[in-house]
């Protein structure tokens, strides 16, 4: 049982350490090198590489253009990104002076793509961009905080919490208060099977059946209790290297709506990051 339970644990330590690490400009942006340029970052998902990467590149486009005051109409920038226009083209075009400087691309456990492009863009219309070239696209993020490792180690999950990835922490807390709940549940159990079989007054039928009983819940009570070490590892590993979340879950930012006449309206645009 010992031999089971500590091979169960290396596994759940060897599937935890290969998780991929994200460059680190997805979670902190470079700063610029001189007042005439910004770095932006933009994300999408879709069902393919090639369509996400252009939602992405469309995103930057309109939230540069939104800025500037130069709105940029979705369909088009869809269309001239899908053509194969290069950024000098689209910069051109749009009147927006843009370089795409990275991309880092994933694929999500649905079978989606999710892809990050990383721009230099104009810090105003009337200034000519200065940007000089970036050579960091795959400096990794190493992110290891002792606070959100404390916070785990005497609340599992809390550390996730704080660094807002809430579904996980708020899952591993469930679990890991399931797990131990459940466990000693199965022990306490045990031992009053185990008071029964110590009766004198016992018959050898009611012997028998507590001690089935006994050896049932003892064996249960040590599997979900080596599960929940498992996880309680799990999430300090977690706390201590997982990288915060770049944004909230919910942003908002204005937009110019245009509708099939070409007529144009102020709005606000709401954006879900999971």
């Amino acid at each position: 049982m010992r031999k089971l339970l500590l091979s169960a644990l290396l596994i759940v330590v060897a599937v935890a350490a290969s998780a991929q690490t994200k460059p680190q400009w997805i979670y902190k942006l470079p700063k610029a090198k001189n007042n005439t340029y910004r770095f932006v970052m933009e994300s999408a998902v879709a069902n393919s590489e090639n369509e996400a990467r252009t939602q992405s590149i469309a995103r930057v486009f309109q939230q540069t253009g939104n800025r500037l005051g130069q709105p940029v109409n979705t369909a088009e920038i869809n269309n001239a990104v899908q053509r194969g226009d290069n950024f000098a083209v689209l910069s051109s075009t749009f009147n927006i002076p843009t370089n795409k400087v990275c991309e880092w691309t994933e694929r999500l456990p649905n079978g989606t793509y999710r892809v990050y492009v990383l721009c230099q863009v104009a810090e105003s219309a009337n200034i000519k961009m200065d940007a000089p070239a970036y050579n960091e696209c795959n400096v990794n993020q190493e992110f290891k905080d002792g606070n959100a490792l404390l916070k785990s180690m005497f609340i599992p999950g809390l550390g996730q919490i704080g660094k807002r990835h809430y579904v996980e922490g708020t899952l591993t807390l469930l679990g890991e208060a399931g797990l131990v709940g459940a466990g000693t549940f199965c022990y306490l159990s045990a031992q009053n099977k185990l008071d029964v079989m110590r009766s004198e007054d016992v018959s050898y039928a009611d012997f028998s059946r507590a001690r089935d009983d006994y050896n049932r819940l003892r064996d249960a009570s040590y599997v979900i209790w080596g599960a929940a070490a498992g996880l309680y590892v799990y999430n300090l590993f977690r706390a201590f290297t997982m990288q915060p979340k770049y944004t909230d879950g919910i942003s908002f930012s204005p937009v110019i709506l245009q509708d099939e006449r070409a007529m144009t309206a102020p709005g606000v645009a709401m954006r879900i990051n999971f």
